[in-house]
């Protein structure tokens, strides 16, 4: 009691194709979070929040501070403060994303996908039994030359 082939694609496929085998399998298709853009819009919300600690410190620091007054000491700051907010924006965006991950998986749907298996029959240059060229020049290196017909010339 299976399902019949769906075979009207059979037409279309050129003269030295074959369907062998047609297999159907279920599974489940959902919405998923768009992982690299989340975590990319994460790293650069970390950046902005460390450039405004960075421009707030540095307005409400004294004029005697070294990291208020010069430049590499500014640039210190931002780098660690950079460190410190992209870290914990990219902890709270993991996080949401776990989330999302969770709420979305509940609405999948069931799908049924066919797999088909197509021999293509190659009539200018047929396989054969015959050991490839880099498996016996593998082999001889190691020293695991096995007795081999010899190789069949080509005919024509």
């Amino acid at each position: 009691m299976g399902r019949e082939p769906i075979t009207a694609y059979d037409d279309d496929l050129p003269e030295n194709e074959h369907v062998v085998n047609e297999e159907w399998e279920t599974g489940a298709v959902r919405r998923a979070p768009r992982y690299g853009r989340i975590l990319f819009l994460s790293v650069v919300a970390g950046l902005v929040a460390a450039a405004v600690h960075t421009a707030a410190s540095t307005v409400v620091a004294t004029t005697d501070d070294p990291f208020s007054s010069q430049l590499s000491g500014v640039v210190w700051i931002f780098g660690v403060l950079a460190v410190v907010w992209v870290a914990i924006t990219l902890l709270l965006a993991a996080t949401a994303i776990i989330v999302m991950d969770r709420l979305l998986s509940r609405r999948s749907r069931p799908v049924i996908t066919e797999h088909s298996t197509v021999i293509v029959d190659d009539l200018v240059s047929p396989m054969t039994d015959e050991i490839p060229t880099w498996v016996r020049q593998a082999d001889a290196e190691r020293g695991d030359a096995r007795d081999e017909p010899p190789e069949r010339q080509p005919e024509g």
